[in-house]
Formats: structure tokens, sequence, C-alpha cells
């Protein structure tokens, strides 16, 4: 069986990726280094192939776009369709295609090392939800040009690109504060899973601390069902709350069913707001008020990062990108 770039890479001790730019001539790689590798592929009458020349040399015009698309999964997670669209309109404007496949983080680590070795890309978009240690370790070993969509939850030094939800809790609470707004519960995820959510209630309670004030958090599991029973339990409090803050529109659903229920109307006896305009805020009655991310221009922005990054191997980027806004309806 003939020698591959994965087998040449384990024997000089280095990446597959400092292979491919060794045998390409490339300037970031050593003479020593070059000279070394050459030596061994000769020894080791390694011979890339048409597909590995092509990915060396970075002349597929493809980049991989890797996720989990499990059913229905446009309906829970639709801002990565707009993140997806953003990456696909930047990259056919510079001639490059967009390839998107499904992956479990299970396979992820794997499907990335046989990318090296088969696949026609130059570089890839990974979305968070498939991102673990394992695949984290794998993409800092090969120096893959590759950029996570979401900050990790662990330390790390690949590449990500993400939404400061911190700052958009800031925004949502001084919207809120300035609105005259004081006794408000916020309805979320899974108190240790959801870390979005629990960004946005960290920059919140910075803002509200700022007025000597605070707020009650509810902990569920981000469904319409779940959101049934948070609302049920912010209702049934002594002092009823002057405003809910859902983390998305599946909980902002349910409360406003319930309120309904119980005869409530929004705003006028309690006021509603949402993170998150998409699937259903502006589709509601009363409209909801909602604090929305530009999905669209992140995915621009991490096509930009990705083609400069298959240029400059050696950059690096861990930052935050696109300004969450409030867009105010009647329901505040």
């Amino acid at each position: 069986m003939a020698n591959t770039i994965y087998d040449l890479a384990k024997a000089a001790g280095v990446s597959i990726a400092t292979v491919s730019r060794a045998l390409n001539d490339h300037y970031a790689v050593s003479e020593e280094t070059k000279a070394r590798i050459r030596a061994l592929a000769e020894e080791m009458d390694y011979r890339p192939n048409a597909r590995a020349r092509s990915f060396a040399r970075q002349k597929s015009g493809i980049v991989l776009f890797i996720t989990d698309l499990h059913r229905n999964v446009a309906f829970e997670n639709p801002h990565m369709f707009e993140i997806m669209t953003g990456i696909s309109q930047y990259l056919d404007e510079k001639n490059y295609a967009l390839l998107i496949k499904h992956v479990t983080t299970k396979d992820a680590p794997q499907m990335i090392k046989e990318l090296m070795i088969r696949e026609q890309a130059d570089g890839v978009i990974i979305h968070a939800a498939v991102l673990s240690k394992a695949l984290a370790g794998m993409l800092h070993h090969l120096e893959l040009p590759h950029l996570v969509i979401g900050k990790p939850d662990f330390p790390t030094p690949i590449c990500w690109m993400d939404v400061n939800h911190e700052q958009a809790g800031q925004k949502a609470a001084t919207y809120l504060l300035d609105k005259g707004y004081r006794r408000m519960v916020f309805l979320m995820g899974d108190r240790e899973q959801d870390k979005i959510s629990a960004a946005r209630r960290d920059g919140m309670l910075q803002m509200f601390a700022e007025e000597e004030l605070s707020f009650t958090t509810l902990y569920g599991n981000s469904t319409y069902e779940s959101g049934l029973a948070l609302c049920e339990e912010a209702l049934s409090a002594q002092e009823r709350p002057e405003i809910l803050l859902c983390t998305n529109n599946y909980l902002a659903m349910a409360c406003l069913q319930v309120l309904r229920q119980k005869g409530l109307s929004v705003p006028q006896d309690m006021a509603m707001m949402t993170f998150d305009n998409y699937p259903f805020s502006m589709l509601t009655q009363p409209q909801l008020t909602a604090v929305e991310a530009d999905m669209f221009d992140m995915g621009q922005e991490a096509a930009r990062f990705i083609l400069r990054k298959i240029r400059m191997p050696e950059l690096q980027t861990q930052s935050y990108c696109t300004i969450p806004k409030i867009i105010e309806r009647k329901s505040t």
C-alpha cells in the first residue's frame, strides 16, 4: 500500500500542512525542513496525487461548512442558515464555492483528517455545535485553514468568531431600564448548558447592578413546552413582573399563550421582549420587541476571514463581530 501524506507527516514529526508546504516550496517553511521532508518523501517513495497537490496549492476553489444537519434543525436554529447564506454569497463573489456537509460531534475529527488526504477543499468553517476538544486538537495539529462559528466553551488556540452575547444582554437591559421597567423576569434554557443565554444574563446583570437593581432568572430547556411552565412560574410570584424577557422565540410564543389564557394583555398588563428576531417575533400579535444580531453579516465576515486565512496561514482570530441591535415593536 502506497504511503500517504499522513504517513510522511508522521515520519517527519510535522503537520500535514507543513509537508504540503515543504513539497510545494512554500516560503513559510525553512530550507532545512524542506530538504529533510523531501529526503523522507524520496526514501518512502511518496508521490502526491493530483488532489493532494490541488489542496496544497489551494486551487480547489471550495470552502467546506460542517454542521449537524439533523431533522428540524431549520426550526431549532434558523440563524445557522442566515450564516450559511452570508458565507455562500461572499464566496460566490470571490469565485469560491461552498460545500455543506453533515457531521456529528463524534465523527468530526476523523472527517477533518480525511479531508486533508482526500477532499478538494481549501479551508473549513465549523459550526460550534459540532466542536469538541478532540476536533480543536485536530485543527491545531493539522494547521488546516479553519474558522469556528461560535466561541468555544474551553481554552483553545483555534480560530473562532462569534456574536458578543454579553453585549446583547447589556443592550437589552439598557433599553428596558430606559423605558422604565424594573421588575423583570428572564426566561432561559438549562443553567449549565445554555452558554449563550448565560452570557446574555451576565450582560444584563451588569447593567441592573449599576442601578442597584436585580431581576429574576428562570431556567428551563428553551422549548415551547418549557416556556409554558416557566411563564406560569413567573406569574405565580407574590409581586407580578412588569416584563417577561425570553431568550428565544419559542419561550416567547409560550408566554404569549399563557398570558392570553389568563386574560392579560401585552403590553397593557405585562410587557414582553425576546432575543432573536426569527422565526416568530414579527408574526405574533402584538409583534415582539427583539434583540437581534445580523447573522447574514456574520456569515460574510466568516467568509472574508477564511479566504484571508487560506492566503495567509499564520493569520489568527478569536473575536466578536456584528453588533446586536434593538428592534422596537408594540410589545414594550
